[in-house]
């Protein structure tokens, strides 16, 4: 259980995020208030695609970490990643309308994935590769272009004692409760590995 839930409050309730909510409420209403959803040559997106992106992203800011910008949850185990599942669910949209609006947020600069892989023995005993939970982030940009550029800053600053106070709670260090859980258990599963290999002399 974060810190946050024992105090009864949302990750949503958190400043920052609720400030990002109220400006993509008023965009979603009317999307040429906002340059920053309009096109190339200045005309403004359907508005009807621009409320999607709102939910995608206010749901994205909702559950990022203010300190790394990634997409998910600090635990006594690790770093648990948001899933696109995870987000359509809680923006009420069908994933592939979900993907839909990341692309578009891709191509604005304002969010980034970045898949894992992992190796493992397939058949035949032949070494074959998956793809792990995807690392999404939002990006410096997004805050820039959204105008909430300082407030960001702000929530980061904070963030890091709070991350700490964190740390100290569930006795992990920082770092470990902000690698990806999923990471933490290929690296594991490495180490044992190569302790189990013999020794040649």
């Amino acid at each position: 259980m974060s810190l946050i839930n024992q105090t009864g409050k949302q990750r949503s309730d958190r400043p920052l995020a609720a400030l990002n909510r109220a400006v993509l409420e008023k965009v979603a209403q009317c999307p040429s208030s906002s340059s920053a959803f309009t096109t190339d040559n200045g005309r403004a997106t359907r508005q009807s695609f621009v409320r999607d992106i709102c939910k995608v992203m206010t749901v994205l800011v909702n559950e990022m970490c203010f300190r790394s910008n990634k997409v998910g949850v600090a635990t006594v185990h690790g770093f648990s990643l948001r899933t696109w599942g995870f987000i359509a669910e809680a923006a009420g949209l069908p994933v592939w309308r979900v993907k839909q609006c990341a692309k578009y947020a891709f191509i604005k600069g304002w969010i980034t994935s970045k898949q894992p892989r992992e190796r493992y023995t397939g058949k035949e005993n032949r070494d074959q590769w998956r793809g792990l939970a995807s690392i999404k982030r939002v990006t410096v940009e997004y805050f820039i272009d959204l105008g909430i550029y300082e407030q960001y800053l702000e929530a980061r600053q904070a963030s890091k004692s709070w991350l700490e106070l964190l740390a100290k709670r569930l006795n992990r260090p920082v770092k470990y409760i902000q690698t990806p859980i999923t990471l933490l258990r290929r690296r594991r599963k490495e180490a044992r590995q190569a302790a189990s290999e013999p020794i040649h002399t």
